[in-house]
């Protein structure tokens, strides 16, 4: 057996690697593992960066519909594609660079794997208004990504929203990720708050969902697809 082969095939071999500890009353601790699931990455992006997407998406957003203040809704850009000019403005700090080296880092956790180049498909922007939502759907790229840019005003009812869960149709603008049907002692879906900044990364045939919410304002996401070379 060949390095190069053993390599290959140990890919697929979980490592004994606790994603999470409780402790018991005796003292010891009991830890948990998810060797058969998809990873799913969070972290914070810089606030400058996501200052830069903002400001860039703004100016976007003024040139389409003009300086004439609140749109109807079929005149809104709901989203949009971002230029590869702006992803690669600002050499290493730029959004494509930093967000490669952020993808790379989660292929090491998550696929045991050291990745030399990133192919981008696209970054575009989504934008959510009151009584909107995206359905359960997946991603053409092998690794997507979501970034929060903007989140709503207010949100009617907030707290008791966010009681309920996604199968009980809150409306919060929570984004739902799912996965296989009702099996005991497995998960089918873990939800998440959106929060201004935060970046979620996960394999992009992994499917998601985002909830609407009701109230002013705006939820803004830029979101990515990215194949492994």
């Amino acid at each position: 057996m060949t390095d190069e082969y053993r390599r290959r095939i140990g890919r697929y071999e979980a490592a004994e690697r606790a994603c999470a500890s409780e402790a018991l009353p005796d003292g010891r601790s009991m830890e948990f593992f998810s060797p058969f699931g998809p990873m799913i990455a969070r972290l914070s992006a810089p606030a400058s960066l996501v200052d830069k997407i903002n400001g860039y998406s703004e100016r976007r957003i003024a040139a389409h519909e003009g300086a004439g203040g609140a749109r109807a809704p079929e005149q809104r850009l709901e989203h949009f594609s971002l230029e590869e000019g702006f992803l690669f403005d600002g050499g290493e700090q730029s959004l494509a660079r930093q967000t490669a080296e952020w993808i790379r880092r989660y292929l090491s956790l998550a696929d045991d794997r050291q990745l030399e180049k990133v192919r981008f498909e696209n970054f575009w922007v989504v934008r959510h208004f009151s009584q909107t939502f995206s359905p359960v759907h997946f991603h053409s790229g092998e690794i997507s990504g979501v970034l929060y840019l903007k989140l709503p005003d207010s949100i009617v009812n907030e707290r008791e929203e966010e009681r309920r869960s996604y199968l009980s149709a809150r409306r919060a603008g929570y984004i739902t990720f799912l996965i296989g049907g009702k099996q005991r002692m497995s998960k089918s879906l873990i939800s998440f708050k959106p929060r201004v900044g935060e970046l979620y990364i996960f394999p992009g045939w992994l499917l998601h969902a985002v909830e609407p919410f009701d109230g002013k304002g705006e939820r803004r996401s830029m979101s990515f697809n990215a194949f492994l070379d």
